[in-house]
């Protein structure tokens, strides 16, 4: 059983979210200037990549974090004593 796990879903939510939002401005601000090429559309495409998989490991990790350890240890010995 995850703790917490309606917390971390609402702020990981969040700066994805925000993230997105950021994108979507600068393309925009960007498509009304001669800046917007492919190679500058493709430099933000990656940098909003790259942040998020930022946030993807860190939800991993948080997640992972939160998981109660017994119930691991108690499984894994379940499975342990059914192999032998």
């Amino acid at each position: 059983m995850i703790k917490n796990k309606e917390k971390i879903i609402q702020e990981k939510s969040e700066k994805i979210s925000a993230m997105v939002k950021n994108y979507v401005e600068e393309m925009d601000i960007l498509s009304g200037t001669e800046k917007f090429t492919i190679d500058k559309i493709e430099k933000i495409w990656e940098e909003l990549n790259e942040s998020t998989k930022e946030i993807y490991k860190e939800i991993s990790q948080e997640l992972i974090a939160q998981i109660n350890e017994k119930e691991i240890i108690r499984a894994k010995k379940k499975n342990t004593k059914a192999k032998e």
